[in-house]
């Protein structure tokens, strides 16, 4: 069996004060994933990374190549 793996991260502000920027990089973090979903990638895992200005989201996704 042929896999594909693929990992992808997205830094998110934690500053209160941008709501607005938080929310777009929340969306965006979602579209993303779903664009690989569209693809038959299958979300494994995801881990989170807290820094003092941001979280990052580290995201793997395997799609199995053979049919």
């Amino acid at each position: 069996m042929s896999q594909s793996i693929e990992t992808i991260a997205n830094h998110v502000t934690r500053d209160d004060n941008e709501a607005a920027t938080r929310n777009r990089q929340l969306t965006g973090c979602a579209d993303e994933l779903a664009s690989y979903a569209r693809a038959r990638y299958n979300l494994t895992h995801t881990a989170t990374i807290e820094g003092t200005d941001y979280v990052t989201f580290v995201d793997t996704l395997t799609r199995n190549n053979d049919y």
